[in-house]
C-alpha cells in the first residue's frame, strides 16, 4: 500500500488538478462520455476505411477492364476479381452499418457532453447554488432520459449510469471568475478553433477534390473525342468517368460542403456568445443569473450543430 501524502500536499494536488487554467475535458467528463466518443471514433474509421476499399475496388475494375482489351491474359480475372473485392466491402458496409454507429455514438456522447458542462459551469437548466441535491438529480434524470434514448444502439455499455464526477462538482464550487475563465478556455475557444480548422480542411479538400472530378471530365472528354478519331484504341474515358463518379460519391459521404457551412456558422455563433460572455461585469449583483443564461446558449448553439449526426445516418435498420 502506497504512503499517502500529508494532508496539505493532497490539498495542493487537487487544487492544481483542477485549476480551471490548467483542467482538462478528459479529467472531468463523466465515462459514459468517453465511451461514446471512443466508439464514434472507432465507427468513423471502419466506415471510411470500408468505403475508400469499396471505392477504390470498383475503380481498378473499370480501369482494368477499360485498358485491357480481348485476349489480354489475366486482366479480365483481375477486374472481376476488384469488382467483387467492391462488392464484398459493400456487404459489409450494409450489414455493419458503421456509418449508423459512427452518427449514433457521436449524438450519444455530444449529448451527454452539453449535459456535463452546463451542470459543471451552472448553465441553464442546472443554475443556483454549487451544492444542490435537487439539481443533482435533475443532470442524473436528464442524463438517464440520453442514456435511455441511445440504449440497444451498441455505442454505450450495458448498465450505464449517470455519472457526477469528482471534477464536475469541483468545478462547480469554484466562483463565477473561475468557471468562465474554465469555460471560455476550454468550451467556447476550444470549440471555436475545432469548427473552423474542420471547415478550413473541408474547403481545401472539396476544392482539391473539386479540382480533380474536372481535370478527369476534360481528360475523359479529350479520350473519348481521340478514341472517336481513331487516334488511340483504349477506352479511357470509362476509366476517367469511373474515377470522377467515385471522386463525387467520396467527397458526398465526407459532405464538404455542408460541414464547412454548418462548422462556420456554429463558430459565428460563439463568437457572438464568447463576446457577451467576456464583457460581463462580474460586479454586477445580476451577473450569475446573466452567466446562467448566456453558458447555456453557448451549448444551444453548439447542440444545434450536433442534432442532424442521427438524420444522416445511412443504411438503418
Amino acid at each position: 500500500m502506497g504512503i499517502l501524502p500529508p494532508d496539505g500536499v493532497r490539498g495542493h494536488c487537487l487544487m492544481v488538478r483542477w485549476d480551471p487554467a490548467r483542467a482538462d475535458e478528459a479529467d472531468f467528463l463523466p465515462e459514459p462520455y468517453q465511451t461514446a466518443d471512443r466508439a464514434s471514433v472507432d465507427a468513423q474509421r471502419q466506415t471510411l476505411r470500408w468505403y475508400r476499399g469499396m471505392i477504390l475496388m470498383l475503380v481498378v475494375a473499370a480501369a482494368v477492364g477499360a485498358v485491357a482489351g480481348a485476349g489480354s491474359g489475366a486482366a479480365p480475372l483481375v477486374s472481376v476479381a476488384a469488382f467483387l473485392f467492391g462488392g464484398f466491402f459493400w456487404f459489409r458496409l450494409r450489414a455493419g452499418n458503421p456509418q449508423a454507429r459512427w452518427f449514433e455514438a457521436r449524438a450519444a456522447a455530444e449529448s451527454l457532453k452539453t449535459l456535463a458542462w452546463k451542470y459543471t459551469v451552472r448553465a441553464r437548466p442546472f443554475g443556483g447554488p454549487a451544492d444542490s441535491a435537487e439539481l443533482d438529480e435533475d443532470y442524473r434524470g436528464q442524463v438517464a432520459e440520453v442514456l435511455r434514448t441511445f440504449e440497444g444502439s451498441g455505442v454505450l455499455p450495458a448498465g450505464a449510469a449517470p455519472e457526477i464526477t469528482e471534477g464536475m462538482r469541483e468545478l462547480r464550487t469554484g466562483d463565477l471568475t473561475a468557471r468562465r475563465m474554465l469555460y471560455l478556455r476550454l468550451r467556447v475557444e476550444g470549440q471555436r478553433t475545432w469548427y473552423l480548422a474542420k471547415a478550413n480542411a473541408a474547403e481545401s479538400q472539396a476544392a482539391s477534390w473539386g479540382l480533380g472530378t474536372v481535370a478527369l471530365m476534360i481528360l475523359g472528354g479529350a479520350a473519348a473525342v481521340a478514341q472517336a478519331a481513331g487516334a488511340i484504341h483504349t477506352s479511357l474515358f470509362g476509366v476517367c468517368a469511373a474515377a470522377a463518379a467515385a471522386i463525387i460519391a467520396w467527397t458526398q459521404l465526407k459532405q464538404l460542403r455542408p460541414v464547412v457551412s454548418a462548422y462556420r456558422l456554429a463558430a459565428k455563433e460563439l463568437d457572438a456568445v464568447w463576446a457577451k460572455i467576456t464583457t460581463l461585469d462580474l460586479t454586477d449583483p445580476q451577473a450569475e443569473e446573466a452567466w446562467v443564461r448566456l453558458a447555456g446558449d453557448v451549448e444551444d448553439a453548439v447542440a444545434r450543430e450536433h442534432t442532424s449526426w442521427r438524420s444522416r445516418r445511412a443504411f438503418p435498420h
